[in-house]
């Protein structure tokens, strides 16, 4: 027994060659850092998404879909079911002992005992080893490594899945506070054009306005009606949205009244930003992963060349009673190694082969256009990101300029100094300054979003595990 389990040690111990190709991380096909990083900034990669998302409101939702979200925890079992096959794939390393006990009995008639019926007993206990292969070109230890790849590219992707929801919830609060702004600016634009319809109806009736003028105050009134229609439609199809994402019923989502200005998001990235940053990002080491698991597939495919040496023994104790059945004389013990060496298989190992490099070779692919991607994804947020505090800026210059046209107009308009038509022309300008400033501010916003889900940190939040 103690030589048996000797040779087990020896030949789990054995399996040290290993066919696989050297690991090599291709170089970043991409520049050495983005030239236009803004000249303020934080560290983003390095904060958690409560840092980096400040308005409570939004914490608590995020917080609820990370919890919730249905999409998120379809991610999480894919990886708890990746962990498990990477498990089943090292159990191959390893030899499997069964122990097994056994007890028969036969009866044998007269005739055949030569004239007297006897019952004859045996028992037996026995520990085995089923078929083990001894690993000596890297087969079965390619195979687990590729499948712990494959674990760990689905944690990543789970880490992707994490980080996705997160922005899409908050791309979509940001989206839901624009709207709502924008909805009270269009309600009261429609009821200054109804106080201004009303006032012109007058006039027309005391014969100071024309009906022409009373038309152009009612095709006013009608276009802001539509933009207030068209607004409510937008509102509701947020908070669906948000409903989704949080796994919150819609009449449940009682968020307070805010304002775009009002919500507080994390400064701009530091300057000098450097492209090895990119590494970090989740779907760039799922990529990565997925190379290096191709790249052990091929390893094992190379090993189905070479022979394979399988054992199967077994050792125990037999006796035909079981009060000398473990007497030390009743031993016995098989060992049964084989060897299998390919021969002619009509060329389908080296299609294997190929086929697994040529999925490395896809992997490879895969991994540059990702970092590509993401390199593009930071360098257009960096782009936006300088501009906005400038047109933010201009526009807000605009409201006020608009908006003191539209006080003198209205009391030029009231004197009988100016037409209605000049009226009009006041309130859409103002309207439209309005409108553009909410929608840089949301722009602005959302572009802060996408530029830490492009940097690819801050999303886990610090010192947790989700």
């Amino acid at each position: 027994m103690r030589r048996l389990i000797f040779l087990l040690a020896f030949f789990v111990a054995t399996g040290c060659a290993s066919l696989a190709p050297e690991r090599s991380r291709p170089a970043l096909p991409v520049p050495e850092a983005w030239s236009n990083a803004p000249l303020l900034g934080t560290d983003m990669q390095q904060s958690g998404w409560r840092d980096v998302f400040r308005d409570p409101a939004l914490q608590e939702l995020i917080a609820t879909a990370l919890q919730e979200n249905r999409s998120l925890r379809q991610a999480i079992f894919a990886m708890d079911k990746a962990r498990a096959l990477a498990g089943v794939a090292r159990a191959d390393r390893f030899p499997t002992l069964d122990a097994s006990g056994r007890s028969t009995s036969t009866r044998t008639p007269a005739d055949l005992r030569g004239g007297e019926s006897g019952i004859d007993r045996q028992w037996s206990v026995n520990l085995g080893l089923a078929s083990y292969e001894l690993d000596f070109f890297g087969r079965v230890r390619n195979l687990e490594e590729a499948a712990l790849e494959r674990y760990l590219a689905t944690e990543e992707a789970r880490r992707t899945a994490h980080m996705s929801l997160v922005m899409q919830v908050a791309r979509t609060y940001l989206l839901l506070v624009g709207d709502r702004e924008g909805l009270t600016l269009a309600q009261e634009t429609l009821r200054s054009r109804e106080a201004t319809l009303f006032l012109t109806q007058a006039r027309v009736d005391t014969g100071v306005a024309t009906d022409l003028e009373r038309y152009q105050a009612e095709e006013a009134v009608a276009v802001a009606q539509s933009e207030v229609a068209r607004l409510e439609a937008a509102v509701a199809q947020d908070e669906n949205a948000l409903a989704v994402l949080t796994g919150i019923p819609v009449q449940s989502l009682h968020l307070p009244a805010t304002l775009l200005a009002e919500i507080d998001l994390a400064g701009p990235v530091a300057p000098g930003l450097s492209s090895d940053l990119l590494t970090r990002r989740a779907d760039i080491l799922e990529a990565e992963h997925m190379l290096w698991a191709a790249g052990a597939e091929i390893g094992a495919a190379r090993a189905a060349f070479f022979p394979r040496i399988t054992l199967t023994a077994s050792a125990g104790l037999a006796s035909l009673e079981l009060n000398e059945l473990f007497d030390g004389a009743q031993r016995t013990w098989n060992f049964a190694p084989s060897i299998s060496l390919p021969i002619f298989d009509a060329g389908r190992r080296q299609a294997n082969l190929e086929a697994a490099e040529a999925e490395q070779k896809i992997r490879i692919a895969r991994y540059e256009e990702v970092i590509q991607n993401a390199f593009q994804e930071v360098a257009d947020a960096l782009a936006k990101e300088r501009g906005y505090a400038g047109q933010v800026q201009a526009q807000a210059r605009r409201v006020a300029s608009a908006g003191q046209s539209r006080i003198l107009v209205d009391h030029r308009y009231t004197a009988g100094l100016e037409s209605l038509f000049a009226v009009h022309d006041a309130e859409r300008t103002l309207f439209s300054a309005r409108q553009n400033l909410l929608a840089v501010r949301l722009s602005q916003k959302l572009n802060t979003v996408d530029l830490f889900a492009a940097l690819g940190g801050g999303w886990e939040e610090q010192g947790k595990t989700e």
